[in-house]
């Protein structure tokens, strides 16, 4: 389990929202590229941990768009199962096995948490992403002033 200091992730946050004022397409564009990073890393660790064939899971597995988190106003971008992989949540959480006219068998199929350990993996790469991108960003300022 991760443990994180939650006043040193506000911080971030904050500086991510006055660099998002001031560069919004540069933000724009490192939220993307992060999400195509997480993206990779959930394919490769679902392909890892399922270890079988799962139809169109893999083909799924998209990266959203960027947006502003409307609870705190954060830059987000999300990583999840989409269209052809209809069936993601089934893989991610487990579920009951159903026979051919709809009755339970009783067994119940162990999810595999695919999105949730890719995304606790990423957390330490993002972290020093966005300190490696707030450098970039704070260079050119320091070198003017």
């Amino acid at each position: 389990m991760a443990i994180f200091d939650i006043e040193g992730l506000d911080e971030l946050v904050s500086a991510m929202d006055m660099v998002s004022q001031v560069y919004p397409k540069e933000v724009k564009k490192f939220m993307q590229k992060e999400g195509s990073k997480l993206r990779n890393r959930t394919v490769k660790t679902a392909k890892s941990s399922v270890g079988r064939k799962t139809g169109n899971f893999l083909k799924g597995i998209k990266r959203g768009k960027y947006y502003k988190f409307k609870g705190n106003g954060a830059d987000s971008i999300r990583v999840y199962a989409g269209s052809p992989a209809h069936h993601g949540h089934l893989l991610e959480y487990g579920h009951e096995m159903v026979s051919h006219n709809g009755e339970s068998t009783g067994k119940r199929v162990q999810g595999y948490y695919i999105f949730k350990t890719s995304a606790d993996m990423f957390e330490r790469t993002y972290e020093n992403d966005c300190d490696t991108f707030a450098d970039k960003i704070v260079e050119p300022l320091n070198k003017g002033g």
